[in-house]
């Protein structure tokens, strides 16, 4: 465990390193970042509006059916039980808004919601191809060679098999979910959960390569597939990705910003400092930077790492085995095995 988080420390200081020398390569994680707000409020407002507007449905549902029993004499004992029925939890008039929520979920709020999500989940796919492609500049023929335009094109032409690839991921973890859903109880229960988690561990894994193969090589889903399966299946990579630990080393980065948030809010409002004092705007931008900066930078390396693999990969297929032993990594998992 130790050896894997020295690992990965030494791949994310030289990732950043890299990124230092050619500062574009920072850019799509940034982009990516601003994107999750601006989907994230987009998804907001799209809920907002349909549970006003089903909310203003049956507010004036309820001022006509008032105006009608005000002017009618007193209602009758079933009367009565109606409105009771209407004014109860989840009733046409109740004003929690859970008759309002579930009413949303109609066919039209559906499809905006699953728009949305698509979109937003094409943008991320769209940015990280970009962080890529000019990694892969970068890594191949020098710094300051990819240039953005360029990545940019080369992904759009890809999006049909990313998109395909985002489809067979979704089912994949499916029916991930669905077999460890399902799985039953003693020692079938436990093989089913075991098949179920090498499903979705190794289509994560096959995943991060198929997409460098999409983005650099230009080929289809099915051809990047079979890509990822000849580098799985020729040993092309000599080292398996649990043995960098760059996942643990950026969820404890994140944990340790987002708690030193928490202790800055605890601060403020024990003592009762208004939120207009010149500290507390100053510390809240400062902590907003933060967020965005190691969310983007975690974003970046990730790609880095998968994309340093992909090229790793393809340098030892054009050698002989014998050859292969001795053939350098990219200077990041260089120095992340050194």
């Amino acid at each position: 465990m130790f050896e894997s988080f020295g690992r990965g420390l030494k791949l994310i200081l030289a990732s950043i390193k890299m990124g230092w020398q050619d500062k574009r390569l920072l850019i799509p994680g940034l982009m990516t970042v601003f994107s999750n707000f601006f989907f994230a409020i987009l998804l907001f407002l799209e809920g907002k509006s349909r549970l006003a507007a089903e909310h203003g449905g049956h507010a004036a549902k309820a001022a006509k059916h008032g105006a009608a029993h005000i002017a009618a004499a007193m209602p009758k004992a079933p009367d009565i039980q109606q409105m009771m029925a209407q004014t109860a939890l989840n009733g046409p008039w109740d004003q929690s808004g859970l008759s309002a929520l579930s009413d949303a979920a109609s066919p039209d709020a559906v499809l905006a919601v699953v728009a949305i999500l698509s979109l937003w989940w094409l943008t991320n796919r769209f940015l990280e191809g970009v962080t890529t492609a000019l990694v892969y500049s970068h890594l191949t023929e020098g710094a300051g060679s990819g240039k953005f335009s360029t990545s940019c094109a080369a992904v759009f032409s890809s999006l049909p098999a990313i998109i395909t690839l985002g489809i067979v991921t979704l089912i994949a973890k499916r029916i991930a979910r669905f077999m460890r859903d399902k799985r039953g109880s003693g020692i079938f229960g436990m093989g089913i959960n075991f098949l179920s988690s090498i499903v979705e561990v190794f289509w994560t894994m096959a995943g991060h390569l198929i997409l460098p193969a999409i983005v650099i090589e230009g080929t289809s889903f099915w051809g990047a597939l079979k890509r990822a399966d000849r580098i799985g299946q020729g040993n092309l990579i000599a080292i398996g990705v649990g043995e960098i630990g760059i996942d643990t080393i950026n969820r404890l980065v994140m944990f340790a910003v987002c708690t030193g948030g928490v202790a800055g809010y605890s601060f403020v409002w024990f003592n009762h400092i208004p939120a207009t004092a010149p500290i507390v705007m100053i510390g809240g931008a400062f902590w907003a930077m933060s967020v965005v900066l190691v969310t983007a930078m975690s974003i970046y390396i990730r790609a880095a790492f998968f994309t340093c693999l992909y090229v790793w990969a393809i340098e030892a297929e054009a050698l002989s085995e014998a050859e292969r032993v001795n053939c350098q990594p990219p200077a990041p998992l260089a120095a992340a095995l050194a």
